[in-house]
């Protein structure tokens, strides 16, 4: 299933007050349409969604009676910090470092279920700024490693390598849900 156009707007994100918020809010509403389409086509039989589960989002999906889990990382630039994407908190902590800290065969079982998304406001509605990828290509553009005791970051460029359009991120969500 691959979306022409998005199931819902781009969301209207803006520097300032929690843009992370209207990030949130306008992903959620592009998965439930995604998966509301998914079940009228009755390619899955049941889902529901769990925002901030662990992750921003956690969706469950039901088809021919088994359950699949997905998880969603949602991650912004804005540009405070040249072409870096802060992960984890101040300490060096929290689910996206515990994720990075997978070995080679437990990563491979979650990259089944997780993708990170992001977005670059930095840029203007409507054009290329949205990123869906891995665990492990989160793993790669770490800059300087995983440290367990301060600020971890990801390299931009190396997550961004090639930024989609909402309607393009659509395509990819669906075919990643319908999986």
């Amino acid at each position: 299933m691959m979306a022409l156009a998005a199931y819902s707007l781009e969301p209207e994100i803006q520097k300032g007050s929690h843009p992370e918020d209207s990030f949130r809010t306008g992903f959620l509403n592009e998965v439930l349409e995604i998966l509301s389409r998914l079940q009228q086509e009755e390619k899955i039989d049941e889902f529901f969604l769990l925002p901030d589960f662990g992750f921003d989002l956690g969706v469950f999906i039901g088809k021919e009676e088994q359950t699949r889990s997905i998880f969603f990382n949602l991650k912004m630039y804005m540009g405070a910090k040249p072409r870096v994407v802060e992960i984890g908190d101040q300490n060096g902590s929290g689910p996206e470092i515990e994720l990075l800290q997978l070995n080679t065969a437990r990563s491979a079982l979650a990259a089944g279920s997780f993708r990170w998304i992001l977005v670059d406001i930095t840029k203007p509605r409507g054009n290329r700024r949205y990123s869906i990828f891995t665990t492990d290509q989160a793993k790669e553009g770490l800059m300087g490693g995983l440290n367990k005791k301060k600020q971890n970051s990801i390299k931009l460029a190396s997550v961004m390598t090639f930024p989609m359009t909402w309607d393009e991120l659509s395509g990819k969500l669906a075919s990643f849900l319908a999986e």
